[in-house]
């Protein structure tokens, strides 16, 4: 139960430590955030042997992703690759973020 807490205070404690010694980099520290918060979602469901609502979560993200890829296929006659899976990985923060607080929001 105390990972449940603890894993997103370390990914966190990462991404401050990424952000401080690599300030000019092209990525960020929180990129870091979904292998632990997914990670943390996961132990959520476990403790409270609710069911994991994960796999649809990751469905709807592939949904985003697809979504992404067609937009940017339409804006740009080339696409950026790099941009492109950037941009995807963010979703993929913002989405375990959600996933996260609403699991939390759950237990109680």
């Amino acid at each position: 139960m105390l990972f449940v807490f603890l894993l997103p205070l370390a990914g966190l404690a990462l991404a401050f430590v990424l952000n401080r010694f690599f300030p000019k980099a092209q990525f960020r520290g929180y990129d870091v955030l979904p292998f632990f918060l997914i990670l943390a979602c996961y132990l959520i469901t476990k403790v409270e042997k609710r069911p994991s609502f994960l796999p649809y979560g990751f469905f709807t993200f592939f949904i985003l992703v697809i979504i992404v890829a067609v937009s940017e296929a339409i804006k740009n006659k080339n696409i950026s690759l790099g941009k492109t899976l950037y941009q995807i990985w963010n979703y993929l923060t913002v989405c375990s973020i959600f996933w996260y607080i609403g699991l939390l929001v759950m237990m109680i």
